[in-house]
């Protein structure tokens, strides 16, 4: 399977989470949250949903239990959003690359 399949079906996926998220967690979250990329295993079982969340501490990690807590209903819209043969299995991580970026900003210009 080529990885340009991975990569459309892999946005069509942050797409649909995307979606997910405006249609029904937006007031839900006391943080700002943000799908930031989404990847495929090379059978599309697996999707791995990657998520910016803008906020302290406490917003990052209560924001992040409800996105796990509406895991299967993300699926589930997923699965009516993104047609394949097997809807992917969803894994969530937080994004931490601008939190690493700025974190080098900084120590560049220390530097």
């Amino acid at each position: 399977m080529g990885i340009a399949r991975q990569e459309r079906v892999a946005e069509a996926v942050r797409a649909a989470v995307a979606d997910f998220l405006i249609q029904n967690l937006a007031n839900e979250t006391p943080g700002f949250i943000s799908v930031s990329k989404a990847k495929m295993a090379p059978d599309l079982k697996l999707a791995y949903v990657y998520f910016t969340i803008y906020g302290n501490e406490e917003d990052v990690a209560f924001s992040f239990k409800i996105l796990e807590k509406h895991q299967g209903r993300i699926r589930y819209h997923v699965g009516r959003e993104v047609p394949l043969k097997y809807v992917p299995e969803l894994k969530f991580f937080i994004d931490d690359t601008l939190d690493y970026t700025d974190r080098m900003n900084r120590v560049m210009k220390d530097i």
